[in-house]
């Protein structure tokens, strides 16, 4: 048998969690004990300030500063956020009823007109007196008519489908030539129709303005000296629209962001001092302490794991050395307070289901040693463990050996004798223990074995 010289520790953390969870009892008192530590002396402290009066107003003041900021912030953020909705609401409102933003700037219908004011003045040569000119005035009249909405009203009043003052005005442009006594009047839409049915009610309108001027200012006529219908591209209206996108774009920004922000607005914490305020604090640094101890000792407990030489595991002298476990004893039950978590934390490893009682283990251990010992006859029970626990796998075992020889051979790394009588056997077998046995004694016993040519049958695990 050649030991696994090239073998690896390997961390198997199936091992580890259980080898943590069957020291649940250290575990559990550590945490009470650095619970009852924390708590206590945050209760002790909390005592003390809360009889110093200067602390308690202090705090207090500092509480009350601190709330007050709180409250104005929030009041703040909630206004700022009202008054972005509101606009947001007011702007989508526009853009679904503006037609002016509904226009494609590529395919825009426009009507235009131009129209002439005339009068019957006349320079009279070589009078001083002159009669006044009131071109100038009637079309200030006109203008002002436009201006005041009294032409826009009416073509709403004509129109089937109605819509609102603001939204006809933005199709409208009128612009004034007061030196030539004209003015033009510009209208664009979204469809043909619309823009000549505006500009049709706006000649109307213009029309029944002529007696009302005439009465009011003096005789005139106005005719249209040009007048156009076309589809144009608008770029000035391309950019307009693209505005309005970006300015709801802005609000839209602005709303998600004072929204985040007023969602992580905290509220100052309650910092007063009270025994009710302490108890609570007390409490959580209870929870923090107990979390601690359970760190500490875990990974206390952790670091002992990887770094112990013992055999805690049969598996590990398989992988190790490539022994054959025989047969394995349950693991000896201490009558311990709470024993009913021992119990279930082997069920949860599964070590309460394969271990078995002494008789069945040594039949199973006669029965696999049965199958490799073939023309042994005498063999030789070696181990790290204690002659005693040696002789009682003898007597277990020899009965169910028939043929063979069964003698207790002893500790191959200490006891010469054990030594010699390995040298006369035909092949030995290792009894070690878990939790006591170390793998440095073990790989010894094997250099031994090794160096002597016998064979190894197997491992039986106490």
């Amino acid at each position: 048998m050649e030991p696994r010289r090239e073998y690896e520790q390997e961390i198997d953390l199936k091992d580890l969690m259980f080898a943590v969870l069957r020291k649940w009892r250290p575990i559990v008192l550590l945490a009470i004990v650095f619970a009852l530590l924390l708590g206590g002396f945050k209760i002790f402290k909390g005592l003390n300030q809360l009889k110093d009066e200067e602390y308690v107003k202090q705090n207090q003041e500092e509480y009350e500063a601190s709330l007050d900021q709180y409250n104005a912030t929030k009041k703040r953020l909630e206004k700022e956020l009202a008054n972005i909705e509101e606009n947001i609401e007011s702007q989508q409102k526009y853009k679904d009823e503006s037609i002016l933003l509904n226009i494609n700037p590529y395919d825009e219908y426009m009507e235009s007109a131009t129209f002439y004011i005339s009068t019957d003045y006349e320079i009279m040569p070589g009078m001083l007196y002159q009669n006044p000119n009131t071109a100038t005035s009637i079309l200030k009249g006109y203008m002002s008519i436009v201006q005041n909405g009294d032409m826009y009203n009416y073509v709403i009043s004509r129109l089937k489908n109605k819509i609102g003052i603001r939204y006809l005005k933005e199709l409208v442009k009128v612009e004034p030539d007061y030196a030539n006594n004209m003015f033009d009047i510009i209208v664009i839409a979204d469809t043909e129709k619309r823009a000549a049915d505006v500009m049709r009610y706006i000649k109307g309108s213009i029309e029944m303005s002529h007696e009302k001027l005439t009465a009011a200012i003096g005789e005139h006529n106005i005719n249209i000296v040009d007048e156009s219908s076309l589809v144009t591209v608008d770029l000035d209206l391309e950019k307009k629209q693209k505005d309005f996108t970006s300015t709801m774009d802005s609000l839209d920004t602005s709303l998600k962001d004072k929204t985040k922000e007023l969602e992580e607005l905290e509220e100052p914490a309650n910092t007063l001092l009270s025994k009710r305020s302490i108890l609570k604090s007390s409490i959580k640094y209870a929870f923090l302490g107990g979390v601690l101890g359970v760190f500490m000792v875990v990974f206390f407990i952790c670091v002992v794991f990887l770094m112990s030489d013992k055999l805690v595991n049969e598996k590990e002298l398989k992988r190790r050395y490539g022994i054959m476990v025989l047969g394995v004893f349950r693991r000896q039950e201490k009558k311990r307070l709470f024993s009913f978590v021992d119990r279930l934390v082997d069920r949860m490893e599964g070590t309460a289901e394969r271990e078995l009682a002494d008789a069945q283990t040594f039949e199973v251990a006669a029965a696999n040693a049965g199958n490799y010992i073939e023309d042994s006859r005498n063999v030789l029970l070696v181990g790290t463990v204690a002659d005693q626990a040696i002789k009682m796998v003898q007597d277990g075992l020899a009965p169910l050996l028939n043929g063979v020889t069964l003698s207790v051979g002893g500790n191959l790394g200490r006891d010469a004798q054990a030594i010699k009588k390995a040298a006369s056997c035909d092949a030995v077998i290792v009894v070690e223990k878990r939790n006591k046995s170390g793998f440095g004694e073990i790989e010894q016993e094997l250099d031994v074995i090794r160096s002597l040519g016998k064979k190894v049958i197997g491992c039986i695990v106490l």
